[in-house]
């Protein structure tokens, strides 16, 4: 019997290629390129391939009238939540990718971190001018070593990052939803309602803990005017848990020596933005997941061990949503970003 896959999906998260075919003989594929051909590509489709940000109000409504035979979505993403907003159905498993990007985005965030904490930002308009600007810089410039890290969100990608922060010595103390015992990398454990009484001592405020309704705008006002001048913050998981308006602001007064920006409220960020013109600030795309070939190896192997289990019967790997009253078919993952 064939079994269908819709796909949906960015080029570079692809991994439906001719030798996936030949593996899986009993597989076919329609690859869209918008919701129109999705509505055609769904039809008999058991499978559906799909990403967070691509999941549309259209693209909702095509799933909801024409994904009638779909049992199981994945995403080639971590987040599914813009698709939960814009209508998933009911009865399908789900699944993410768990901990594909872990490494690359827990680097990522290291990157950003340590741009803002030597000055990356400030240079850019010496090197536009062509000036050399050497004792200009000095006081742009701060070390991570020894320094303390207040971590937000103790997932997979937190305590990569939690490790990551280890090489520069550096103190990590981590805020979660509940205090439990600390991964090797992390110093001491605090939970969420305690965050105000260690953001004082923090040298950097990383953020990698998931968007839901106590985690929005968390970082906030308040929570910022706690932090030293000389403080970084970085947000790599999403925009929404930091209040955009309060931070931009406290950027332009310089009660933060920077911040390092993956994600955002609104993406794209609008133009009219104040972020874009922060000389304190470092702005990536959204792209900090992003890590060449061998991330795409790493996608491909998963999307090809679910799918050996999907045609097997087996538990799925990742699963973010059970269909209500299944049987226990899913080996569950911690999610990510």
């Amino acid at each position: 019997m064939t079994v269908r896959i819709a796909q949906l999906v960015r080029t570079y998260h692809d991994v439906v290629n001719e030798a996936f075919l030949r593996d899986f003989p009993g597989i076919e594929v329609a690859k869209a390129h918008s919701a129109d051909e999705l509505a055609a590509a769904l039809e008999g489709a058991e499978i559906l391939h799909v990403y967070n940000s691509g999941f549309t109000p259209e693209v909702g409504k095509a799933v909801r009238q024409h994904g009638t035979a779909l049992r199981w979505i994945q995403f080639t993403t971590v987040g599914v939540d813009i698709a939960e907003e814009n209508g998933l159905i009911d009865g399908v498993w789900v699944t993410n990718i768990g901990d594909v990007r872990q490494r690359v985005l827990a680097g990522h965030a290291v990157a950003l971190m340590l741009g803002v904490m030597r000055g990356f930002a400030a240079y850019a308009p010496h090197r536009a001018a062509r000036d050399w600007a050497r004792e200009k810089m000095f006081p742009h410039m701060i070390a991570p070593e020894g320094g303390t890290m207040v971590l937000c969100g103790m997932g997979r990608i937190g305590q990569d990052i939690a490790r990551k922060a280890k090489a520069f010595d550096m103190e990590v103390i981590c805020v979660t939803r509940a205090a439990r015992p600390a991964s090797p990398s992390i110093d001491r454990v605090v939970p969420r309602g305690r965050l105000r009484e260690v953001l004082p001592a923090a040298d950097v405020v990383m953020i990698a803990m998931p968007l839901d309704d106590e985690t929005r705008h968390f970082i906030g006002a308040a929570e910022l005017a706690l932090m030293k001048e000389t403080a970084v913050l970085v947000n790599i998981s999403r925009g929404a848990v930091v209040d955009e308006a309060a931070l931009a602001e406290a950027l332009a007064a310089g009660r933060l020596r920077g911040a390092g920006l993956d994600v955002f409220e609104t993406e794209p960020l609008p133009a009219s933005s104040p972020l874009w013109d922060l000389p304190n600030a470092i702005l990536t795309p959204h792209l900090g997941g992003q890590g060449g070939a061998e991330q795409w190896h790493r996608l491909s192997e998963l999307v090809r061990d679910n799918t050996r289990r999907y045609l097997a019967g087996e538990p799925l790997l990742n699963v973010v949503i059970a269909p209500a009253g299944a049987a226990p078919r899913a080996a569950n993952r911690e999610q990510g970003r």
